[in-house]
């Protein structure tokens, strides 16, 4: 028999979960709160070019764009071709360097020889000279020196020309320092080498000690330096400068995650439009594009290069008044233009961790419950109980991902098994039940955002694990529920034969390959990164409700699932021939869900999302049930069956 105290039990749990993972999201969003001052940088070479284009000094159009509202000046690590480029240096072989026979060749000669194989780099520049030994000597063994002439410097390496060519050497001094002046921030993108030695990582970091107003530090490379052996040599040089390590979004490097972990997440997320797509977006568009990174994915560096201009207009001015405009953008969604901000530790208890898991299994085994399923319940919660406990202690991280997974599972299906019904209800009561099933879901969402409420789950240094069986196993629960628990009461082995044995009519065949194929599209487009390009119509529908809602709602959830659940409340499910209009409401339910499992999202924007969803599908369905009337009144008057 069971237990009386045992339903009581699971609702006290549950309950309890629900406390402990609403204090974990209360924290989280008291966080994100004050988090909201964004960088606003652009590449040194960028304003380098419009000065020239303009007839300006560079650090004259850094001040003008300070003042519009540029903080942060990116200088990317150049090579031994850009400096070549740019006449700071000259590069030779050995062999060269003999047929030029330059006035002080008989120096280098006594100094140490001259190898033909070896390169030779030419400057006239002391400060380049330091840079490029140190840089080199760090990064390559044997490099060597020589002041063969006054004001002729030379360093002698013997790395191979491929190599040489990749890697970085140092930061030129001068722009630097023009950036302070400028009253500007600096931000520097240091390129990997193979081979990194902790001493040589310390070498070559060790003059971004001296760079004034530094306020971040990017990698230029997949791979960082020292990965995978060196990382902690790395991160104990970078812990020493003081600033977090920027993230680049869609640009994963191999090394980031472990280097923001060992720093103790001391992290930015950077967003920029690469040089190769620039010409798809019209400024308007980028505008758009850098609001809605910083506003909803907590990108709190903005990379913005230029634009070329068009016909005679003032290229400089264009481009000014471009930044201001960004400016503004920023501060009407309620953020700060400057030094970018960085997400303070969030405490996490594992007695809080442990409470809420237990509401998780709670809600499971009343799912359970729902489905029949009551044999040996009491054995199962404390086994449950007992694997949640050692698996929190073992491995809190993997711990956590398992448990927001099942919260994301166990709560849409729990609420459609609960609420869906065979007799149908008013146009008004389908919108309550809609309502009422959302809240039983959103407990799935409540959930997971106490459960991974943690700064590197929020910076993406560690994310929600099993976005496709997320968006996957709660249709197929519900369908399975339904299609073998709905009609007449019979064992299940014997509905299973029943079903296997019928004939399959052509039409249904059909209807079951269209499904199949829409759940493909749907699995394939559901994720952080989109697999499936977006259609242009699209993207400019999306950007219609951005622009009038503030937040997007999913289309899937406004448009298909919200209208298609209240639908089917409003027929009832009486039989299976209702389980496509189930399987698209069920979608509503789990893509709302799981919006929450995007914990890179501020917390109130995912909400906003949320309510604009149910209201515009709310309204979507209300006329979608007027159009079945309808349909269904002009069928009974004019069908042939009726004359």
């Amino acid at each position: 028999m069971r237990q009386r105290w045992y339903p009581l039990l699971l609702v006290f749990l549950l309950l309890a979960g629900v406390i402990a993972a609403g204090a974990a999201a209360w924290q989280r969003y008291r966080v994100e709160a004050g988090f909201r001052t964004v960088e606003v940088a652009m590449p040194y070479d960028e304003l380098n070019a419009l000065a020239r284009l303009s007839g300006r000094d560079t650090l004259e159009v850094m001040r003008l764009f300070r003042e519009r509202g540029l903080t942060t000046v990116l200088f990317k690590e150049p090579t031994v071709d850009e400096l070549r480029r740019a006449g700071e240096i000259a590069v030779m072989t050995g062999q060269e360097l003999q047929l030029m026979s330059p006035p002080w060749l008989g120096q280098l000669r006594a100094g140490g020889g001259i190898a033909t194989r070896d390169t030779y780099l030419v400057t006239s520049r002391e400060e380049t000279f330091r840079r490029l030994l140190v840089q080199l000597e760090a990064r390559i063994p044997g490099a060597r020196g020589y002041r063969p002439a006054p004001g002729g410097y030379v360093v002698r390496t013997s790395a191979d020309p491929g190599l040489l060519s990749q890697l970085g050497l140092g930061f030129p001094d001068g722009p630097l320092q023009d950036t302070a002046r400028a009253g500007l921030l600096a931000m520097v993108q240091v390129r990997s080498w193979p081979g990194a030695t902790a001493r040589g990582i310390e070498q070559a970091l060790a003059p971004l000690k001296e760079i004034p107003n530094l306020s971040a530090l990017a990698f230029n490379d997949d791979t960082l330096p020292g990965y995978p052996q060196k990382l902690r040599a790395l991160a104990q040089v970078v812990d020493q400068l003081g600033v977090p390590v920027a993230q680049i979004e869609f640009f994963p490097q191999k090394g980031l995650d472990k280097l923001g972990v060992l720093l103790d997440k001391d992290v930015v997320r950077l967003h920029s439009i690469p040089p190769r797509d620039m010409g798809r977006y019209t400024p308007a568009e980028a505008l758009e594009r850098y609001r809605l990174a910083a506003a909803e994915r907590n990108m709190r560096v903005l990379l913005v290069r230029p634009f070329p201009g068009a016909g005679a207009r003032d290229v400089l001015q264009e481009n000014l008044d471009y930044i201001s405009s960004l400016k503004e953008s920023l501060q009407q969604e309620g953020l700060v233009v400057g030094q970018a901000s960085t997400l303070p530790a969030l405490p996490v208890s594992r007695a809080n961790l442990f409470v809420m898991g237990l509401g998780v299994i709670a809600g499971g085994l009343l799912l359970a419950g729902r489905l029949g399923l009551r044999r040996g319940e009491i054995w199962l919660l404390l086994l449950a109980v007992a694997a949640w406990a050692g698996l929190l202690a073992a491995a809190p991280s993997s711990a956590r991902k398992l448990m927001a997974l099942a919260a994301v599972i166990i709560f849409p299906s729990l609420a459609l098994i609960t609420n869906v019904r065979a007799r149908g209800a008013s146009a008004l009561e389908s919108a309550g039940m809609l309502l009422r099933t959302t809240l039983a879901s959103l407990l799935g969402a409540l959930f997971t955002v106490g459960l991974l409420a943690d700064a590197g789950f929020m910076l993406k240094l560690d994310q929600f694990s099993g976005v496709k069986l997320a968006h996957l196993a709660p249709l197929l629960l519900v369908a399975g529920v339904f299609f073998f628990l709905s009609g007449p009461t019979e064992p299940f082995g014997k509905r299973l034969e029943r079903t296997l044995n019928q004939p399959v009519l052509v039409k249904w065949a059909a209807l079951a390959a269209l499904l199949l194929a829409f759940l493909a599209v749907y699995l394939v487009r559901t994720g952080n990164e989109g697999q499936v390009a977006t259609s242009a119509l699209e993207l400019k529908f999306r950007g219609f409700l951005d622009a009038v809602l503030g937040v997007r709602p999913r289309t899937k959830e406004f448009l298909l699932g919200h209208p298609a659940l209240m639908l089917l409340f409003y027929t009832g499910y009486r039989d299976n021939r209702f389980l496509p209009l189930l399987l698209l409401g069920a979608i509503g339910q789990v893509s709302l869900v799981n919006t929450f499992a995007h914990i890179h999202t501020p917390l109130l924007v995912s909400l906003m999302r949320l309510v604009n969803g149910l209201w515009l599908g709310i309204l979507v369905g209300l006329a979608l049930i007027l159009v079945v009337n309808l349909a269904g009144h002009w069928w009974r008057r004019f069908s042939p069956g009726d004359n």
